[in-house]
């Protein structure tokens, strides 16, 4: 019987022996696979970045290629940021030409979907949309970096006593300044969803109103709801939050949103849009049907001076700043040398806002001046 033991012994020592052996390999297989699985997983998103940061490339490329072409000139570091603003703005532009139904409701459902957007990249969970997330890319990156730069240094000492409760106000508040929101927060700045949002909140506004705007005042608050915003998400994007900054980056939107309105008047007008104001169109002489049938009369030239010269205006207060600014905000202040060369562009054509030399710009090309004029500016740190 002792035999028989052993040998029962024996055979279920194999049996285990064999048992480890299959979930030792199983095991292995197994962590194989994972990480197998969680290289691909990486790969897919890596790729997929990749991919959302190269549509974000190609879609200013090939509708704001004057832009495109500073854009290429700045540090590496400096560009998937800035490229994935400005196609924020590319994209939330072509959606007046992409929604086919006039009505209300179904524009207000296209705008109210890129508001959504927004809100979920900033909470970290982005619409599979490539713009949507190369921005929350960068958000991240942003809130890594604030978040480094917001750790306070390692003391040697004892920590300093809390302040008691009522010596300094509520015990519950914190630093002054702390409510401000985010433009008081300290650490370096970050895109905010206000800015993205109030280009949307001014588009929609836009599409839906449909009619001239009533005197200059309507194109400086629509300049300042668009290519104001865009540039002060370019400031972001580069790091830059100094006052006088965003006091020229509110100039510059102005004296570039306005000129875009200008260039853009023969297209609107074949569209039967005009944005030229009623109250100057009715100070010249100037009827809607002589706008849409590109009737160049010298009343219409009148009120393309008078629109041209607060474009002006604009951008000589912007400049003006010039020598307050970091080097940094001055490379993103650049949209000017294509608003400057227009306003000149115009000035020589007599303000015919509708010359087919001027009609003639756009595409994947730039003047050679253009170009030359970029690299000029920084190497200065001008613009």
């Amino acid at each position: 019987s002792r035999l028989g033991a052993r040998d029962m012994l024996q055979q279920a020592s194999s049996h285990l022996t064999s048992l480890a052996r299959v979930l030792s390999h199983h095991a292995a297989s197994t962590s194989a696979s994972s990480a197998q699985t969680w290289r691909r997983l990486s790969t897919t998103s890596d790729d997929q970045l990749k991919s959302a940061f190269g549509y974000c490339v190609q879609q200013v490329k090939r509708y704001d290629y004057e832009n495109y072409v500073w854009m290429v000139q700045l540090p590496k570091e400096q560009r998937p940021a800035l490229f994935a603003v400005r196609a924020f703005n590319v994209e939330t532009a072509l959606v007046a030409d992409q929604v086919k139904s006039r009505e209300a409701p179904v524009i207000q459902l296209r705008y109210q979907w890129w508001r959504d957007g927004v809100t979920a990249t900033f909470r970290g969970s982005p619409p599979p949309h490539p713009v949507l997330i190369a921005l929350q890319s960068v958000i991240a990156s942003q809130q890594q970096q604030a978040g480094r730069s917001q750790q306070p240094p390692a003391t040697s000492g004892p920590s300093p006593p809390a302040a008691a409760p009522g010596a300094g106000g509520s015990p519950f508040a914190g630093p002054p300044g702390a409510g401000a929101g985010p433009a008081a927060a300290s650490g370096p700045p970050q895109l905010r969803a206000y800015h993205l949002k109030r280009i949307i909140d001014t588009r929609e506004e836009d599409v839906l109103e449909g009619q001239p705007p009533l005197g200059v005042d309507g194109l400086e608050r629509y300049a300042e709801g668009t290519a104001s915003q865009l540039l002060y998400l370019q400031l972001a994007a580069v790091g830059v939050g100094a006052r006088e900054a965003d006091h020229a980056a509110s100039h510059l939107g102005k004296a570039v949103g306005i000129t875009t309105l200008l260039r853009g008047t023969a297209f609107h007008a074949a569209q039967r849009r005009s944005y030229l104001p009623i109250d100057l169109c009715a100070k010249h002489a100037v009827s809607q049907e002589d706008i849409y049938s590109a009737n160049v009369t010298e009343g219409l030239r009148d009120v393309v001076l008078g629109v041209a010269s607060v474009a002006k205006g604009h951008l000589d207060e912007a400049r003006a700043l010039s020598s307050h600014l970091p080097r940094a905000a001055a490379s993103v202040m650049l949209p000017s040398l294509a608003c400057a060369r227009y306003l000149k562009e115009l000035e020589g054509e007599n303000f015919n806002v509708f010359s087919p030399k001027l009609q003639q710009r756009g595409g994947e090309a730039a003047p050679l001046s253009h170009v030359l004029q970029v690299k000029w500016n920084l190497l200065r740190g001008t613009y």
